[in-house]
């Protein structure tokens, strides 16, 4: 099943307050049916959802339970508060990897949604011969629907509910026509994935110059094996492939975080170097037979979409990093790249042998790319797992030290922060004693420098030393900016994060950064244009709706702060310093009840949890309870609360810097520039 609003991107930029209220209300309308009839939610797309049933009958059962729902939530609602929505059906395969779902199966559905009128429900031919005299409303056949990127025409069904219009043939096949050119026109099916949500968004300018020949693509390799289980082996042969490249200066490498999102789809050389900007694309497949493993790779120019080369490599799974090796010195060769010194010894660097290992380090990288306290302990559960299957990975144990960095000052999960920070500069050290030519493994303990001990210098010199290793490296660009802005060297900072977004142009949290420079900026127009765009990427990023509220709160629309605060804090399982800056908002806004009542829940999560001093200073701060709240601030200070180092740079808490105690307090912290 694939559900999407009506209107509902017009709405956003229209009014925004209205279409998050309108959101809210059609998940809470809508989840508690999905779970009714046995729906398994894939994943939430903006306003779109979908879902999994164990049989058509169950879909279509449950598909027509919530189109009765919300025509009975709209008889009564305002005409601007109606709920619309469009529903698609389609029974076939999907294959499973981690927690999406992926395969045509899941495209058809996506691309026969569109079709349906508002209110209404649309099915392919494979769902209507399994509920036909089943579902208790009867199915028209409106035509052949050929779908874009799929190879044969689809016959599409509609659901005739009670209220809706009597099935008239030619009127229907009429619409049905219409609707069909409309979508192919607009390409509004193009949400299958959140792939080709970037796809449309980073699309460049009609006439734009191509990309440079050495701004490149690695696409994920296609498992050719035909068993799943060999799938984390293609995800890590990508990942060292876009490793090994990123290493060689005169190559500007896409990240693998963009990479990822085109993984599964069907879209063309062309479409994917203009999502990405990219001049080559290196594209190929693994298959995994017994203990060897033979790889075919191509790589093609976008522009003219000719193969530069093609070639095949076999060797045994154990030795597969020199086969790695040797494809990323092919591509120098093919582009004609000249390798600094030292270059291609880094080329020839073996990260790991024991692919269990690697598995569970890119699991540990996808827990930690989401940015929520469960997704952050799960990554350290995950990087954990790896170091037990190779002692001896510096990558994982750089992996980890970033995990225990963001869960000690940055109050993601619930570890205790003095026990998070020992261990994250435990882990740093280990990966730098391990390897100390691994980029990872400086960015990780510059990170720690920053985040847990406030070293400036230190710190910067470990950004340098990572940037020297692997000028591409996406993460490190934007953690260097995120370190420049707390600096107050915003042209800088905002320079590192557009570089870190060039790299890595799909990454939600790159994207979100490059707007958290501009609210420290205070340029608050082109922060919130840029966090909408970072949930166009990633609709369920909680990070973009947290810095999206704090952006309203400083430029005082505190309405559109509280609703973006309350979707962050839904999210985010409650993360606590998103609570606290709603009861923060709540108190500016002159809502003393509502962030009195946000304080005590504070209060009483304080009693079980320890570092809560900084969320309850900020609301007392906001209801005027200055003395108090100064007091509680400074304990946080002497506690390295790693939330206090945005003091001097946030507009945020600008707002009390005009208090002695604040720039006391600043000073003595170490903030001061």
């Amino acid at each position: 099943m694939f559900t999407d609003m009506v209107g509902y991107s017009a709405l956003t930029q229209r009014d925004e307050r209205l279409a998050l209220q309108l959101l809210e209300e059609h998940r809470r309308l809508v989840r508690p049916l999905l779970a009714q009839h046995g729906g398994r939610e894939i994943k939430t797309i903006g306003d779109a959802f979908l879902v999994e049933f164990a049989s058509a009958l169950a879909a279509a059962t449950c598909a027509i339970a919530i189109q009765t729902a919300l025509h009975e939530h709209n008889r009564t609602a305002a005409p601007d508060h109606c709920v619309l929505l469009r529903i698609g059906l389609h029974a076939g395969d999907v294959i499973y990897q981690e927690n999406d779902v992926l395969g045509d199966g899941v495209n058809i559905a996506a691309r026969i949604e569109p079709l349906a009128d508002a209110g209404g429900i649309c099915v392919s031919e494979d769902v209507a011969r399994q509920i036909q005299n089943k579902a208790g409303h009867a199915l028209v056949r409106l035509g052949a629907g050929d779908l874009k990127n799929i190879s044969m025409p689809v016959d599409i069904y509609r659901v005739i509910l009670p209220w809706s219009e009597q099935h008239r043939p030619l009127t229907d096949r009429l619409r049905f026509y219409l609707r069909r050119r409309a979508v192919r026109r607009t390409l509004a099916a193009a949400v299958v994935t959140l792939a080709l949500v970037g796809v449309f968004w980073f699309r460049r300018p009609a006439g734009a110059a191509p990309a440079p020949i050495n701004r490149l693509a690695v696409l994920p390799l296609v498992n050719f094996s035909g068993d799943p289980h060999d799938e984390y082996f293609a995800d890590g042969m990508t990942e060292e492939l876009i490793s090994s490249l990123t290493t060689i200066r005169e190559l500007n490498v896409i990240a693998r975080t963009s990479i990822t999102k085109f993984k599964g789809t069907r879209l063309d050389i062309a479409e994917i170097g203009r999502a990405l900007n990219v001049g080559t694309v290196l594209e190929g497949t693994i298959r995994v037979i017994g203990e060897e493993a033979r790889i075919n790779v191509s790589l093609v120019t976008v522009a003219t979409q000719q193969t530069i080369w093609t070639k095949e490599y076999t060797g045994m799974i154990k030795n597969v990093f020199a086969v790695q090796s040797a494809i990323a010195q092919s591509v120098t060769d093919a582009l004609k790249v000249q390798l600094l010194a030292g270059e291609r010894d880094l080329l020839e660097h073996r990260a790991v042998g024991n692919s269990e290992a690697y598995r569970q380090y890119l699991l540990g990288r996808s827990h930690l790319n989401q940015r929520t306290g469960d997704e952050v302990l799960k990554a350290i559960d995950s990087f954990t797992r790896s170091i037990g299957q190779d002692a001896t990975f510096a990558l994982a144990y750089a992996g980890l030290a970033e995990s225990y960095t963001f869960a000690g000052s940055g109050g993601y999960g619930s570890l205790p922060r003095a026990e998070a920070n020992e261990r994250a500069r435990a882990a740093a050290g280990r990966a730098i004693a391990l390897d100390d030519s691994l980029a990872e493994a400086h960015a990780a303990l510059g990170y720690v420098k920053f985040r847990i001990d406030w070293d400036w210098p230190g710190a910067e010199a470990e950004f340098k030393r990572a940037l020297a290793l692997k000028p591409g490296y996406a993460r490190a660009h934007e953690q260097y900016g995120l370190f420049l802005a707390i600096q107050r060297r915003l042209d800088e900072a905002l320079g590192e994060m557009q570089l870190a977004r060039q790299l890595d142009p799909l990454s939600a949290s790159v994207n979100n950064g490059v707007g958290r420079i501009f609210h420290f900026q205070r340029k608050y127009d082109e922060a919130l244009a840029q966090f909408r765009k970072t949930l166009e990427i990633e609709p369920r990023y909680a990070e973009a709706y947290f810095s999206m509220g704090l952006t309203y709160q400083a430029a005082h629309r505190y309405d559109e702060a509280t609703a973006a605060l309350q979707q962050a804090i839904e999210l985010s399982g409650r993360r606590p310093v998103i609570v606290a800056m709603l009861g923060l908002t709540q108190a500016l806004a002159g809502r003393k009840d509502a962030a009195r009542k946000t304080y005590t829940e504070m209060v009483e999560l304080s009693k079980t949890t320890a570092g809560m001093n900084y969320y309850l200073a900020i609301i007392l701060l906001g209801l005027g309870e200055t003395d108090e709240g100064f007091k509680l601030l400074e304990q946080a200070g002497d506690e390295h609360d790693g939330v206090m180092i945005y003091l001097p740079v946030d507009p945020v808490t600008a707002q009390f810097s005009k208090d002695p105690r604040f720039t006391a307090l600043v000073k003595k912290l170490g903030l001061e520039r």
